[in-house]
């Protein structure tokens, strides 16, 4: 098994124990619910800062579905086909602009019936964010829908929104305004702009028919289930 994926499986463990750990006291503990969003939360939101800070500096993380818009990681495939690289830079922008109306609509939605009903409380709010940080793993490790229903990608390393991730997992924290969740807030866009940015300019980075690091046959994760193309 690759390092980065027994990484990715420790962030998912360390995701179901933030979830069980405040969801024990939402249900068990909720008149010390003071420690859980004094003293708690502020050691959870600090690590999702600093694994934010990791896919903004290169050299730090070796994590390539979240590099590989940087010049660094990227292998030029020889003679590749700018035409149909532009069709599937084209046809993968839709793709995008549909999960993000379809995404951000619903979680526009859940922050209004947070402001509209008083039996949802700003813990539930932290509560659904811990939970969508939960299905990132989930998506990566088990099921991705936006994989198998939209992309149709074969795996993270060729995803068109790998890094869209912190931007969908934070977004949610706007509703609840203070200076960690608009910390995370301010790094979830900053990551997301930076990967449209280079997408924009540089698509070659982002797929294998143009960049062999992200071909089956060079593929790292010995986990893989195909590892040929």
């Amino acid at each position: 098994m690759g390092d980065n994926m027994i990484k990715t499986k420790l962030k998912f463990a360390l995701s179901a124990d933030f979830l069980l750990i405040s969801g024990v006291f939402v249900i068990f503990f909720d008149d010390h619910l003071d420690i859980l969003i004094n003293y708690i939360f502020p050691v959870i939101f600090i690590y999702f800062v600093i694994d934010s800070l990791v896919v903004i500096i290169p050299n730090i993380n070796k994590y390539l579905p979240a590099m590989k818009h940087f010049s660094s990681y990227y292998q030029e495939r020889p003679n590749y086909d700018k035409n149909i690289l532009g069709k599937i830079s084209i046809k993968n922008n839709k793709k995008a602009f549909f999960t993000f109306i379809l995404y951000f609509g619903a979680i526009t939605i859940l922050g209004l019936i947070y402001l509209s009903f008083d039996n949802f409380e700003e813990i539930h709010i932290y509560l659904l964010f811990l939970f969508i940080n939960l299905m990132d793993y989930f998506c990566i490790l088990i099921w991705c829908p936006f994989k198998n229903l939209i992309f149709k990608n074969s795996c993270c390393y060729t995803c068109r929104i790998t890094n869209w991730d912190r931007l969908m997992k934070f977004s949610i924290l706007i509703f609840v305004p203070n200076f960690f969740t608009i910390t995370l807030f301010v790094l979830g866009i900053l990551i997301f702009l930076m990967w449209e940015f280079s997408h924009h300019l540089h698509p070659e980075r982002f797929y294998s028919i143009s960049n062999n690091a992200l071909r089956c046959t060079s593929c790292i994760e010995t986990s893989c289930k195909k590892k040929k193309e």
